[in-house]
């Protein structure tokens, strides 16, 4: 897995960008130890989830990305448990 840093698109402050990585490391860390993602025909592990979003590759730009969408989309409403 190629560890090439990609500068995240959506926040320009480094503190604010910085506390969003924190607080994905943590989700994952606090995911279930068979959390895993399949890209392609590639198939990629909790511990190397954790790694990409640590480092700031392409691959954990894309699963930061996609959290921050997540947690948006909880926020406004649009994600909720029926009940």
């Amino acid at each position: 897995m190629a560890n090439n840093k990609k500068p995240q698109k959506h926040y320009k402050n480094k503190g604010i960008q910085e506390d969003v990585r924190e607080l994905i490391i943590e989700r994952i860390k606090a995911a279930s130890g068979n959390l895993g993602i399949s890209v392609g025909s590639e198939g990629y592990t909790k511990k190397e989830i954790l790694e990409s979003v640590e480092v700031g590759n392409e691959m954990g730009q894309e699963i930061m990305d996609a959290q921050m969408e997540y947690l948006r989309d909880m926020a406004e409403g649009k994600i909720h448990k029926d009940e």
